[in-house]
């Protein structure tokens, strides 16, 4: 029998669950939302791909601002279409739990509340041609009065299509943090590592009941939909909290991603079996991913791949992918795999869906995907649940990344604001 473990609910949102977002009818998901991705993120353009939020200094470092600061972040993808389009972005404020905050737009902007950017630059490559946008802000009509979680909105001028929304974070940079991990071995957990991430945050001033007015979040891989809230912290020693997930809340310590070298479309790289430029876009044959054969792929660190060709001549590749689960792995009709990662931002589609190939017992699937690295894994859907740890090695070791926030419950603002984060990674 099957047994599984890390189980996500499929979520839709429900007409009540939207109107506590504030989303409208325009802002429903188009499709399955994956337990990767923050409630109310989503993509809902089929010709969106190689889509990127991160600081401008930085393209390896998570889409989080210091208020007050020069820095600024950079959104940046493609549309697979030759017409120039142009966009209306707007952001919303959100609490921890990604509901929206009662502040209103003036209260947590300056500016216009919205901005507007086309002049998509034309691919040089033509199998198939895109448009690359990019839009740089804080900026001249964008910029934010206050810390906390925020969702970017972007949408067609003409048509107010929504086309895809992505998080992104502001904190404050008040009070320090130093975080550490401990490594426990489960064999009630199929024998995987779990690991307990603590902090200690030595608050500011300002705070005066921490006990009250503090929450702290863990999260995983920069996996915002799986941010944990703390549920065991001490307020004991004046000036600080010590704070952790409890050993029943750890994380799985092995987490699992393969990784897909494309820095170019051919048969170079050692996990491409067949390259056939005839197809456009071209196509590429993988070699089989086989559950429990760790050596298959090279195991690497999750922030070590997501990176697109920023070049305009970097070619889109359609990507074969076949898998076979272990040996004794029962699955029903109702059983589906697919396959999620940086090429597809981490979110369910259709059109990466596995189909079961009976003649060779193996399942088979493809995602378009832009010359650059990835990092890739199989995920199991059965009865409207997602399991995204039951197709995985159980023995891999693969470095997590875990990010800790702090927010504090204003008492005066009534709003909750990011003073601190902190990123630390398992050995």
């Amino acid at each position: 029998m099957l047994t599984v473990s890390g189980c996500q609910s499929w979520l839709t949102g429900s007409e009540s669950e939207r109107e506590t977002r504030g989303d409208s009818s325009q802002d429903q998901l188009l499709m399955p939302v994956a337990p990767f991705t923050a409630p109310g993120q989503s993509i809902s353009n089929p010709n969106i791909y190689s889509l990127e939020l991160h600081r401008k200094d930085n393209r390896n470092s998570m889409p989080i601002i210091e208020l007050g600061s020069n820095q600024q972040l950079v959104l940046q993808f493609d549309m697979i279409e030759n017409r120039n389009r142009q966009f209306r972005l707007n952001v919303t404020h959100h609490n921890p739990d990604w509901s929206r905050s009662t502040l209103a737009p003036e209260q947590f902007m300056d500016g216009f509340g919205e901005a507007f950017f086309a002049g998509g630059r034309p691919s040089r490559s033509q199998r198939p041609s895109y448009r690359h946008y990019q839009y740089i802000f804080p900026n001249q009509d964008l910029r934010f009065r206050v810390s906390g979680n925020y969702m970017l909105r972007i949408s067609d001028y003409n048509t107010d299509e929504v086309i895809f929304t992505i998080p992104f974070f502001i904190f404050e940079n008040e009070g320090e943090i130093a975080s550490s991990l401990d490594t426990i071995f489960a064999p009630r957990r199929q024998f995987r590592i779990q690991h307990q991430p603590r902090s200690r945050f030595t608050y500011p001033e300002f705070v005066e009941f921490p006990q009250f007015d503090l929450k702290f979040f863990f999260i995983q891989n920069r996996f915002w939909g799986q941010a944990r809230e703390v549920d065991s912290f001490d307020t004991a020693t004046p000036g600080s909290v010590y704070y952790e997930v409890s050993r029943s809340n750890a994380f799985i310590g092995d987490y699992e991603f393969k990784f897909l070298d494309l820095a170019e479309l051919s048969q170079r790289p050692p996990e491409i079996l067949d390259f056939q430029p005839g197809f456009v876009p071209p196509r590429l044959i993988l070699n089989v991913d086989v559950q429990g054969l760790t050596n298959v792929r090279r195991q690497v660190s999750l922030r070590t791949s997501g990176f697109t060709k920023p070049e305009l001549d970097a070619r889109y590749g359609d990507i074969r992918f076949f898998f076979q689960p272990e040996q004794g792995l029962e699955l029903n009709e109702e059983s589906k795999i697919y396959i999620v990662g940086d090429f597809n931002n981490w979110f369910i589609r259709d059109e990466n869906k596995m189909q079961f190939n009976a003649e060779e017992h193996w399942w088979e699937g493809s995602a378009y995907a832009k010359e650059g690295s990835y990092s890739y894994k199989y995920v199991l859907v059965q009865n409207g649940n997602i399991y995204d740890l039951a197709l995985d090695d159980t023995f891999t070791r693969n470095r997590q990344e875990y990010t800790t926030f702090v927010y504090f419950r204003d008492p005066v603002q009534r709003h909750f604001r990011l003073l601190q984060s902190n990123t630390f990674f398992s050995n």
